[in-house]
């Protein structure tokens, strides 16, 4: 008995060693100061996952605040701040039009990580709900836009993700926000499932099978797997596995010029929402590729969508990155950023519960944000 608490008690104190080790290492990198405005209007829990893992590389890679302070996840962007969920209490914090010059001028970087927004049912009563519910908070606004616009007529850099043109947004917002841009959104969007079936916990909401059934006059195939796509007009659409794909997983490509620029992996799986954009004459760095057989296709040009399109754009003649997926909804040990080697010990604790998310964290967007960030870092004059 004396042996095995002997064992424990020198394991326990090697792992403490480890951790302390590991943790001045860290801490003899040097602090980065960039001040970087987040936006986030989707945090419907406690965890706020939609910007959380750019905040894990934000403090692993020590980008801190003007005061030379850590960037804290729950308390340093703008949107939507969950109080209370089950009590349905909330704060949230807005940029005010006559913040937008201010703003401007003090803030390196805009970051919109989600605009989707909140919506009741999903926020507090789970995901499954039978129809789509009523908006509480969200949509790219005209002071988000316009403050996007200021900071790209100041050649500072802005980065935006999926969810950026799709509803909440209303038109005229979209509108401005595409030819600012230079884009084209297509108004569709998908999203890859392992089971259809809308009980699992991982599954599509309710909602989709019953606007499928309603729309298609068919049963929606629950033991498949597959991709939905869904129109901002709220036309769906269904390719399955097997029926309309050779491989259900959308796949991420790079080209090897981009690959060696910017660290990433050549090939990866990805599994959260994406839509289709058109870059019109911005770069495309990344695309995605869906892999249809005819019949596939056949549904896709219906649609006048593409089996391979851009996923990540470069802005030709301003300082903008657009991500056409949910790239920061990552798992993120927050433990492990204050950590040298932090990156490798957050995939090995995240694998765990979510092993694609963690390999794409890893391969791909965490090398992505982190050269694009020290890139435009070595721009600005010394502080």
């Amino acid at each position: 008995m004396r042996r095995i608490i002997l064992i424990i008690g020198i394991s326990g104190l090697l792992i403490v060693s480890l951790f302390l080790f590991l943790r001045a290492m860290w801490a003899t990198t040097p602090k980065k100061i960039l001040n970087i405005l987040v936006v986030d209007k989707t945090v419907s829990s406690h965890d706020r996952t939609e910007h959380k893992s750019f905040f894990w590389l934000l403090n692993n890679k020590r980008f801190v605040l003007p005061n030379s302070v850590a960037y804290n996840y729950k308390s340093d962007y703008y949107g939507f701040f969950p109080v209370d969920i089950e009590n349905e209490v909330f704060e949230f914090k807005s940029i005010r039009i006559n913040e937008v010059d201010a703003f401007s001028s003090a803030y390196e970087v805009m970051y919109l990580a989600d605009c989707y927004g909140v919506y009741s049912f999903e926020w507090y009563k789970g995901k499954n709900n039978v129809i789509r519910s009523q908006k509480i908070y969200g949509g790219l606004t005209q002071n988000d836009y316009l403050l996007m616009r200021k900071m790209l007529e100041k050649g500072k850099l802005v980065i935006a993700e999926h969810s950026l043109f799709g509803a909440p947004t209303n038109s005229l917002t979209r509108s401005k926000t595409e030819s600012l841009l230079g884009v084209n959104w297509s108004g569709w969007a998908g999203k890859y499932f392992e089971a259809l079936n809308v009980n699992e916990p991982n599954g599509p909401p309710e909602w989709m099978k019953n606007l499928y059934e309603a729309q298609h006059k068919g049963f929606w195939p629950e033991n498949a797997e597959g991709i939905v796509l869904v129109s901002n007009d709220g036309l769906i659409e269904l390719l399955q596995q097997g029926v309309h794909l050779k491989k259900a997983y959308p796949m991420l490509v790079t080209a090897n010029d981009v690959q060696k620029k910017y660290g990433v992996t050549e090939s990866i799986a990805f599994d959260q929402w994406f839509e289709f954009v058109n870059p019109l004459e911005n770069e495309v760095l990344s695309s995605f590729y869906l892999n249809v057989n005819p019949e596939g296709q056949n549904v896709l040009n219906r649609l006048n969508l593409s089996s391979s399109f851009a996923a990540v754009i470069k802005g030709k003649n301003q300082n903008y990155y657009y991500f056409c997926g949910d790239f920061t909804d990552n798992p993120s040990a927050m433990f492990t950023a204050k950590l040298a080697g932090g990156r490798t010990l957050n995939h090995f604790f995240s694998s765990f519960t979510n092993s694609q998310g963690a390999k794409f964290f890893r391969k791909f967007y965490s090398p992505l944000v982190e050269n694009i960030l020290n890139d435009y870092y070595t721009t600005l004059p010394p502080k």
